[in-house]
């Protein structure tokens, strides 16, 4: 097949790297000279695995990064459009990038002949499609959707680190078609990609815009869940929040479902409000995405004060874990970034360690908290550790090298072997070692026994 992909963010050149190394040839178009130059010479790197490797399989009779946006239309018939959709300050997902791309699109169809699709991959609000999309689109064509104008909302399921296999091997794979003929050709181009038997959704537009970003925010919702059962469990003698997700798992599924940290990133907080500010915008109750969204700050802010009662003023502490998640540099919305911030603040010297967010937590924040050379340094530096995120590169610790360092587990990740080597190790989640009556009589008192008369 021959595609065209508009935009070369993480996202598009995945896609393009994908579908470019099994023999389609691909047009990816960026605005980015710098970026398109480093692709055409080989300057180009990312850490996202295996994007690289499929580059190369590709090659350039397969794959061309370009600014001719000219090119790309005239010489194929697929194009997918996967450019930002920034939040805005009302919280919905601004267009203004979409709709310069189905502008430029439309434009040049005028002077092609035969027909064209468009898919828009990249997250916008329900009703963006039908409202602004496609109008732009057949304004700047002169044509409608239809025979030789193919639209469809195909968004992608993905997670920074782990983009290509979202894309080879996704869960599922939606399609929001404007007619049957334009799914199809979008269905035969993941199939060429497709290395599971995904089950495939085809519905309206708006269905697909809603099912995005319904999924996001469930997704939240089960991380809170979960987080919640953390906190009870971090305060009542003998509970241990995984043996109780384990079990609820059984019905609930173990997806997104380990009490832990505060969620981040750039997909799932922005799109909770987002869809809260939509349902206001229909006049429907907004108060469950509200009410994930107020939750995931109220836990980070319990999360800090489990924190401050260990690291006391004064004491260095160590943040393993700088990015929202492992295996990516990405710190948009990192817990990590805020912990380390909020700890600062409150008079503690912090010293941060990720083996890929160093450089991107520095733009961040600049010097106001210190960076390890190492994760070796990093302890050696700190009187209190804190795993903010489940990196591997823990278990690999000698940690009766240090047995001053106090060690805080929100994932419960140290296998019991490695935590029965700390002498001091505090895992979130799991209560303290003391009598449960002793500890009811003193925390609730008579107030458990008007909840139980």
């Amino acid at each position: 097949m021959n595609i065209s992909v508009f935009g070369l963010g993480k996202v598009g050149l995945t896609l393009s790297a994908c579908l470019s190394s099994v023999g389609n040839v691909v047009l990816g178009v960026d605005v980015d000279e710098g970026l398109v130059n480093a692709l055409g010479g080989g300057d180009f790197y990312t850490c996202e695995p295996g994007v690289l490797e499929r580059l190369a399989q590709a090659g350039a009779a397969h794959f061309t990064a370009t600014t001719d946006a000219t090119r790309a239309i005239r010489e194929t018939d697929l194009s997918f459009i996967i450019v930002p959709t920034p939040s805005n300050v009302l919280g919905g997902f601004s267009l203004r990038y979409v709709l310069a791309v189905c502008t430029q699109i439309g434009t040049l169809l005028k002077n092609k002949n035969g027909g064209h699709t468009v898919a828009v991959v990249s997250t916008m609000l329900p009703g963006s499609s039908e409202l602004r999309v496609i109008p732009c689109l057949e304004k700047a064509s002169g044509r409608k959707v239809g025979d030789t104008l193919g639209y469809a909302y195909n968004p992608s399921f993905i997670a920074l680190g782990e983009i290509v296999a979202g894309i080879e091997r996704p869960d599922y794979l939606l399609i929001g078609e404007s007619g049957s003929r334009s799914g199809d050709l979008i269905l035969n181009a993941h199939r060429t990609i497709m290395r599971n038997a995904a089950p495939i959704a085809r519905m309206s537009p708006v269905e697909a815009e809603i099912t995005k970003i319904a999924s996001n925010t469930h997704e939240t919702m089960r991380v809170s869940f979960a987080n919640m059962l953390l906190s009870a469990c971090s305060e009542v003698p003998g509970a241990n929040v995984d043996r109780i997700t384990e079990a609820l798992a059984h019905r609930m599924g173990r997806r997104f479902f380990k009490g832990a940290v505060p969620y981040g990133g750039p997909c799932w907080p922005r799109d909770n409000k987002a869809l809260a500010a939509f349902m206001e915008a229909i006049h429907t109750p907004s108060r469950l995405p509200r009410a994930v969204d107020l939750f995931n700050d109220d836990h980070g802010q319990y999360v800090l004060r489990k924190i401050l009662s260990v690291a006391r003023v004064g004491v260095r502490v160590g943040i393993l874990g700088l990015a929202y998640k492992p295996g990516t540099p990405a710190v948009d919305r990192s817990f990590g970034v805020d912990v380390a911030l909020w700890l600062v603040k409150e008079g503690r010297s912090v010293i941060g360690w990720d083996p890929l967010a160093m450089a991107e937590t520095r733009k961040l924040i600049g010097d106001r908290i210190g960076y390890a050379s190492s994760l070796q340094d990093c302890l050696q530096r700190s009187d209190v550790v804190v795993i903010v995120n489940p990196l591997r590169e823990v278990n690999a610790i000698d940690w009766p090298a240090f047995p001053e360092t106090t060690v805080i587990d929100c994932w419960r990740c140290l296998p019991a072997n490695a935590a029965d080597q700390i002498e001091h190790y505090v895992p979130l989640g799991k209560g303290p070692s003391r009598d449960f009556t002793g500890w009811a009589s003193q925390t609730v008192g008579e107030y458990f026994d008007l909840l139980t008369d």
